[in-house]
């Protein structure tokens, strides 16, 4: 109803709506001006008032990253006193950070690791995916901005490549992984059995297992008919389900992440281990424009490589007759064959024939369908004479004297070598596949199956480090690379490093509980 001096042309403004509208909802009041006090007036229905959206702030975490893994200025690493520094990322830095980690979790222990290369891959090539197949990612290896040809400079073996990056050369290595064979223990300081259950947990953390295929189990019955009732399936660290997992350290790292604390520095040139009354005090490390920092630790780690562990431990001045000394690697052969189509369906082939007590050498066997490839690898022996030294003529650019090699295959070796090239026409033929035509070997190096150079074992005078992988002469340095393996038979050396790395770590463990 109409108030007073009300007309329809006020009620139109008050309501905000053209007057026509009134108008015509009110045929009854014939003046749009006229004072209407008292009369019914019909008004338009008017919109519910809109409510107000309270907006929730987004859940953005209180720090930020700029790379994919948290990475730590060498300057800052400098400030700090750590209870570990680990120096490099491969398959033995990563292993020993991951059980550090997962050990001791949050306890307040201050663990450092440092990595001379940088950021290349978070994953092992093979699972990017523009590198699908194993030549394409070759490519990307062989590329000089991605592996370091160091065996140019190195006429006794040539083949020798590395990898500076997160990581290492397991972001490209060939991931199979047999254990060594309990007999070949003999030159161990440590029996078989006490480094079983780190190679149980080593398997189970890079998911090693083979693939039961319906080609594979065909193949292995040819094989054990024909004299190699040991053969098996290929243990590979894939983690096989509907996408491959392929191992690498990153996946250590990220764990280690997960479970503890950590301050990793990349683009960390370690050039110097620095002791006090034959106790080590911490690491001189350089950034690319060659500023130094000091970082210190009570314990260090070096996890460089089988060359580059020693180089540091001889630029340092560290003590020990056997620094350098007792390289080993595999004699390595590679071939391939074909398989009759008769009965063979279209699959991937993955087969180990292992190394024997009176067989030593190690087939691996791949390939897809009829296509076969036998990678052979043979022991050679732990000689004093091969090894690696500083070249003091020349250094490289932080000022680290550069590497030389003196390696050869002794009588022994190449006995081996020859029993390997005669292998394979009974292997070929118990699988039923033709027989190879080539059979050369690989340079010494080619194979990356390097070690031994810091070796382990109870004598400082022949080796470097104790069971323990902590160096005779030094307290508180350790090694947790291949370097400290006294020997690899004819077995791929990375599932050894990481169990004994392990086994280090729960070493090292034991001194902050």
């Amino acid at each position: 109803m109409a108030g007073e001096k009300d007309s329809l042309r006020t009620i139109a403004r008050y309501y905000k709506v053209p007057l026509q509208t009134i108008v015509s909802l009110n045929p009854h009041i014939n003046h749009s001006t006229r004072n209407i006090c008292g009369t019914v007036v019909n008004i338009p229905e008017q919109p519910a008032t809109p409510k107000t959206v309270a907006f929730c702030p987004p859940a953005y975490p209180d720090e930020r990253l700029n790379h994919w893994v948290p990475l730590t200025p060498l300057s800052q690493m400098a400030e700090n006193d750590y209870d570990v520094l680990i120096i490099g990322t491969g398959a033995g830095g990563s292993a020993t950070l991951w059980r550090l980690c997962e050990q001791l979790g949050k306890s307040g222990i201050r663990i450092g690791i440092v990595e001379r290369g940088d950021l290349l891959i978070p994953t092992h090539s093979l699972n990017v995916p523009t590198l699908w197949s194993w030549s394409r990612m070759l490519e990307y290896y062989l590329s000089p901005k991605v592996s370091s040809p160091i065996g140019e400079s190195l006429p006794e073996y040539p083949g020798a490549r590395l990898v500076y990056a997160l990581g290492g050369r397991t972001l490209f290595w060939g991931l199979t992984s047999p254990r060594i064979p309990p007999f070949e223990f003999a030159s161990w300081p440590i029996a078989y059995k006490e480094l079983e259950p780190y190679y149980n947990l080593a398997e189970q953390m890079m998911n090693v297992s083979g693939d039961n295929t319906a080609l594979n189990k065909v193949l292995l019955r040819r094989l054990w008919e024909s004299g190699f009732p040991e053969s098996t399936l290929l243990p590979d660290a894939i983690g096989r389900g509907m996408y491959n997992n392929n191992f690498s350290a990153t996946q250590f790292i990220g764990e280690a992440l997960r479970l503890g604390s950590f301050e990793l520095a990349v683009n960390a040139r370690a050039v110097r281990i620095m002791t006090e009354q034959g106790k080590v005090t911490g690491v001189q490390v350089k950034s690319p424009n060659k500023q130094s920092y000091m970082i210190k630790a009570k314990v260090v780690v070096v996890a460089g490589s089988t060359f580059e562990t020693p180089r540091l431990l001889l630029n340092s001045a560290i003590p020990g007759k056997a620094i350098g000394h007792y390289l080993i690697n595999h004699s390595y052969l590679q071939t391939g064959g074909t398989l009759k189509p008769k009965d063979i369906v279209e699959s991937s082939i993955s087969l180990l024939i292992p190394q024997t007590e009176n067989r030593p050498y190690q087939y691996k066997i791949t390939g897809y369908g009829t296509e076969i490839v036998y990678d052979i690898s043979g022991k050679i022996q732990a000689r004093f004479d091969n090894f690696v030294y500083l070249d003091h003529d020349r250094k490289d650019e932080y000022g680290v004297p550069e590497i030389q090699i003196n390696f050869s295959y002794s009588e022994t070796d190449l006995a081996v070598v020859h029993l390997m090239q005669e292998s394979v026409r009974k292997v070929a033929a118990g699988m039923k596949a033709s027989v190879p035509a080539d059979n050369c070997i690989w340079p010494p190096g080619y194979d990356n199956h390097d070690a031994g150079t810091c070796r382990m074992g109870d004598d400082p005078e022949t080796s470097v480090t104790n069971r323990y992988g902590q160096v005779h002469s030094t307290s508180g340095l350790f090694i947790a690379d291949s370097s400290i393996l006294p020997n690899i038979a004819a077995v791929n050396p990375l599932l050894t490093n990481v169990a004994t790395a392990i086994r280090t770590a729960d070493h090292i463990v034991c001194q902050f509980q």
